[in-house]
């Protein structure tokens, strides 16, 4: 499984989420004693972690943005660039609606953060809201610290590989009329492994993240029940 060779480094790792292919995807939450976040980027921390943790941040871009009010960042798609109105006390989390779907029944429910699904047609999801990644965040910059987070899973991964996806961004499903950008990796089906997609976004303002995964038998199956999943779950803005 070239694509998930999860890693166990000595940076205070936890469960991030347990695979639906029988992988685990783990993540630093802690940064290193001693050290500031400053520091973990200009230190020996990249060496130990595969090149994970994020080069140092370029400046600030929240300047660039005009204020905006708390309903207007609700109401507007959240690109990774408006992520830099996101406040470092926001809760940001999802609404599963996977539990009210007929083809979808639950394994799990809101263990340490996470939900898990499996579907009719044999397919498995993974909802799941992670703790603080400290060592990952490149400030003010979503879409690094999220490439970040997919660098620290697999160095082989390259950039060009994450495509950016839209997920629903709203206080639930049904009523969202917004999008929030996600990063995403997709592995085909291969004669030993199932087909699988990871979408991530970590948060630097708020330096947690919000992590969906699937996976299924074949190509088609995880094509349909990603948009399946995509329909029934969204991610709920903030409110303050």
């Amino acid at each position: 499984m070239r694509a998930y060779r999860w890693l166990g480094r000595a940076l205070g790792v936890t469960l991030l989420v347990a695979s639906l292919t029988g992988c685990t995807i783990q993540v630093p939450t802690e940064s290193v004693p001693g050290t500031t976040r400053s520091q973990e980027s200009s230190s020996g921390l990249n060496e130990k972690s595969g090149d994970a943790t994020a080069p140092p941040p370029p400046p600030s871009s929240s300047a660039e943005l005009p204020p905006q009010t708390v309903a207007q960042i609700r109401q507007k798609d959240m690109s990774f660039k408006r992520g830099a109105y996101l406040k470092p006390s926001a809760m940001l989390t999802f609404s599963d609606g996977l539990m009210d779907s007929p083809e979808w029944e639950p394994t799990q429910m809101m263990v340490n953060g996470e939900s898990v699904y499996r579907s009719t047609s044999g397919c498995e999801a993974s909802l799941r809201s992670t703790n603080v990644q400290d060592p990952l965040v490149v400030e003010v910059d979503d879409r690094a610290s999220t490439r970040a987070l997919f660098r620290f899973q697999d160095p082989s991964i390259l950039g060009e590989h994450l495509e950016p996806t839209q997920w629903l961004w709203g206080e639930s499903p049904d009523e969202a009329k917004a999008a929030i950008e996600f990063l995403t990796y997709v592995q085909p089906a291969t004669e030993t492994s199932r087909a699988s997609a990871v979408s991530m976004r970590l948060f630097a303002a708020t330096r947690t993240g919000i992590v969906f995964t699937a996976s299924c038998e074949t190509d088609d199956q995880l094509s349909s029940a990603v948009a399946d999943i995509r329909n029934r779950v969204s991610v709920v803005p903030p409110d303050n």
